[in-house]
């Protein structure tokens, strides 16, 4: 039997395969299929852009030294940064900042602390002028341990700066779930249960002076997954790429009237984790995670940003963050302005802040 190596390069990717030829195989029906495959993988790759590449500036930053894992939201023209940690096993936070970008040399300011336990990997979401903050992981309790998924659920208030709880999320999947927002109600999807994958859907009815109510909707239609990114312009609503014991990069519309889902165009890589995403003008972008290669290599963070393109459905490439790669960075977006910051590379916890315009 002879084994014997071979190599074709297409455009924007290079294959490498090997191939053994005994009797009962043919050399052009092995590369016939190649060819085929290699074609099917090629629909994959980014569109060209009509775009030119992004440019990013570099923002003041909270005093401190970074955090990853922290959550992200906008109320009235500002941002709002809590939670988190400043290292892999401790540091645990629970604190809340405001970014105010109209204040150039004082445009951040501590709040009042979150009221629950700290915690990594929470979800937050905006309805009527109100933050919802909640879920998440306790890693003082370690990993895998189904005791430290958090089910409390808070709403921020930022007029009186003060924290109420709301009724409690009634799954144990609550680690680093999906959440967007449809029509003033609250939609948190998949994440772990410190054991496993989820891929249940849930929707949150906030009501003015009361608990709220947890409303379980179908199934997403996707592998269970954490780690995965939800984004919303209003009338579109996108999930997908996370962690399914290899990275995903498939990518799916919520459809809320028939509450199902739609598969739409993968993402033009070999999938992503703790990645963050922002809305700017109607447009969708996602940037940074992970790409997790194994326990041998860890795999790789980006630095990347991408746009998806609803019409045409396609990803197009728009640039780098002029810094290093990261995972479980925040991401928001104020006055048509874009900001991407914080999280964690290879060695360290990051304390830097960029913003762009599309």
């Amino acid at each position: 039997m002879l084994k014997t190596f071979y190599h074709l390069s297409f455009k924007n990717f290079l294959i490498c395969f090997s191939i053994e030829l005994n009797s009962d195989m043919n050399i052009f029906k092995t590369i016939f299929y190649f060819l085929f495959a290699s074609f099917f993988l090629s629909c994959n790759t980014p569109a060209d852009s009509p775009y030119l590449p992004i440019t990013f500036n570099k923002t003041t930053t909270m005093s401190g030294i970074g955090r990853a894992s922290a959550v992200a939201f906008v109320i009235d023209g500002k941002g709002y940064v809590a939670l988190g940690r400043t290292a892999v096993r401790s540091g645990v936070l629970k604190d809340c900042w405001q970014f105010d970008p109209t204040q150039k040399d004082s445009c951040w300011k501590q709040k009042t602390d979150f009221p629950g336990i700290a915690r990594v990997k929470a979800t937050a979401a905006v309805v009527n002028g109100k933050a919802y903050v909640g879920l998440g992981f306790n890693i003082a309790l370690g990993v895998y341990n189904t005791d430290a998924c958090l089910k409390d659920f808070w709403m921020y208030d930022p007029l009186t700066d003060t924290w109420t709880q709301k009724a409690n999320f009634p799954s144990n999947y609550t680690d680093a779930c999906g959440c967007f927002v449809v029509n003033n109600e609250i939609y948190v999807t998949s994440g772990m249960d410190g054991a496993g994958f989820g891929n249940e859907v849930w929707k949150y009815i906030p009501v003015e002076g009361q608990p709220g109510t947890w409303v379980r909707l179908n199934d997403f239609s996707g592998r269970a997954r954490a780690g995965g990114i939800a984004i919303t312009n209003g009338e579109h609503i996108y999930f997908g790429t996370g962690y399914l014991t290899f990275n995903a990069n498939d990518w799916w519309e919520y459809l809320p009237a028939s509450d199902s889902w739609s598969q739409r165009k993968n993402m033009p890589d070999n999938g992503r984790e703790n990645s963050v995403s922002l809305t700017i003008n109607n447009r969708f972008f996602i940037s940074t995670g992970r790409h997790f290669g194994g326990n041998m290599t860890g795999g790789g963070v980006k630095s990347d940003i991408l746009e998806y393109d609803v019409i045409r459905n396609v990803w197009y490439e728009r640039g780098n963050i002029p810094a290093s790669g990261r995972e479980n960075a925040i991401a928001f977006t104020l006055n048509g302005k874009g900001y991407i910051g914080f999280g964690e590379n290879d060695t360290q916890i990051l304390n830097d802040f960029w913003s762009f315009e599309p």
